[in-house]
């Protein structure tokens, strides 16, 4: 019956038997993973402590005592249960990767390792182990640890679902979003992905800038769960990537209707209305959305693509002081230093120097960007404002034939050419209006 799924049938079954012969811990057992199958997990916890009472050497009690009791949240006396099953049986894998579960989700994370490096002398390839601790010390900011443990799971546990999915994760948070593809393709390969999953997949693959990627699991979701409202803003943030704004704007407006409070929203409504080139809406739903939960802890920053998206958008509405702190949270005040390489992250230091007149720190960016990319138009329309600023309009057109040999077509540089002959009429017509005073 229990096999069938022929649950009420198998409960009533099971009481008459325990009802004939109460001294049998065995049956109690068996009615308490039915009555947990159906969700009455207050009889099912009582009717495994009454087992394991009846059958002091049997491991089966206490660990389903454990289980039940992780489900409900019940971390401290999981821990203690899971202590009791490994007593019985030392080689239990379930048990011990379930007590270093457990242990972390209680904040003990010292002796969720102990219990680690014991699984490690008693257990031969404990992949569930290692998957456990991997997640406790990404809990605790561990990333290289982290990365080592996931990766000798997925060594000893290759069937495990999920751990490359939250191995990229980690690779992701250490800034190496590149080698995340592999992990989240191979994956998918050996299919079987729960929905949460899939869903962590694309907002990796999103925060790595891999619209393509994304889309087809995307769809398959939408397929599947129509009612999600995290899965429509990241379909929305995917159509915003590739310029179809007409159906970005519907799935936001899906995602609201549902849950209009769901996490990243707000944050694409702005996004989109800086698409569509709606400056005054954006400036006071990112005002509002970033005022509400700021960018100072780790927890509450976006993905490293996403910021910058952010800090963009901040800088094109005019909010300067907000961008700079969003900025800084992820890269520092030295980013020019910190990040020496890294071309957006340049670029936008750059900007930001600029829209704060510091004219040094932006001409030092655009220098180090033009030298990692000599076709920079980038940098060559920064380092021309910064001439003409300086009112150095010799350098400055310099710097415009420059873009014009890259990009004789980009209408930046045309921009710059007209600023240029007008800071430098402005600058004959000053002295000429002034000599009269003088006079």
């Amino acid at each position: 019956m229990l096999r069938q799924g022929r649950l009420a049938d198998a409960e009533r079954e099971l009481r008459a038997a325990v009802a004939s012969d109460p001294s049998r811990g065995d049956w109690m057992l068996n009615l308490g993973w039915t009555l947990e199958a159906v969700q009455r997990h207050d009889e099912a916890l009582q009717l495994y402590r009454q087992s394991a009472a009846l059958l002091p050497t049997a491991r089966d009690p206490r660990l389903a005592e454990g289980l039940i009791l992780a489900k409900l949240g019940r971390n401290a006396e999981a821990a203690t249960a899971f202590e009791a099953t490994l007593r019985l049986d030392p080689k239990c894998e379930t048990a011990v990767s379930m007590m270093i579960r457990t242990l972390a989700l209680d904040g003990r994370h010292e002796e969720a390792e102990t219990a680690y490096y014991l699984a490690l002398h008693s257990i031969d390839r404990p992949a569930t182990s290692h998957l456990e601790i991997a997640r406790s010390l990404l809990a605790r900011g561990d990333l290289k640890r982290a990365e080592h443990c996931y990766r000798r799971a997925i060594a000893e546990g290759p069937t495990l679902t999920g751990a490359r999915t939250e191995l990229a994760r980690v690779l992701l948070l250490a800034d190496r979003g590149a080698e995340t593809a592999i992990l989240l393709s191979e994956e998918f390969r050996r299919g079987g992905v729960p929905a949460p999953l899939a869903l962590e997949a694309v907002r990796i693959h999103l925060a790595c800038g891999r619209t393509a990627e994304a889309g087809p699991i995307l769809e398959h979701l939408a397929r599947a769960e129509p009612a999600n409202a995290r899965l429509h803003v990241l379909i929305a943030r995917t159509m915003r990537r590739r310029d179809d704004l007409v159906r970005a704007a519907r799935h936001v407006e899906i995602a609201t209707k549902i849950a209009a409070d769901t996490a990243g929203l707000g944050y694409e409504t702005a996004l989109l209305a800086v698409s569509r080139g709606e400056h005054a809406r954006a400036r006071e739903i990112l005002a509002r959305e970033f005022d509400a939960k700021p960018f100072d802890q780790t927890s509450t920053r976006p993905d490293r693509v996403d910021l910058l998206e952010l800090v963009q958008a901040m800088l094109a509405v005019g909010l300067i002081d907000r961008a700079v702190r969003a900025f800084r949270s992820r890269f520092g005040s030295a980013p020019r230093r910190d990040f020496p390489n890294d071309r957006e992250v340049l670029r936008l230091a750059g900007r930001i120097a600029l829209e704060q007149g510091d004219l040094r720190e932006g001409r030092a960016c655009a220098r180090r960007l033009l030298k990692l990319d000599p076709k920079s138009l980038v940098a060559v329309h920064n380092l021309a404002l910064i001439a003409i600023r300086r009112r150095a309009f010799g350098i400055a057109q310099a710097w415009i034939a420059r873009g014009q040999a890259i990009d004789a077509s980009d209408a930046g540089l045309r921009k710059l050419r007209t600023l240029c002959w007008w800071a430098r009429l402005t600058s004959w017509l000053r002295p000429a209006a002034k000599s009269p005073q003088s006079a």
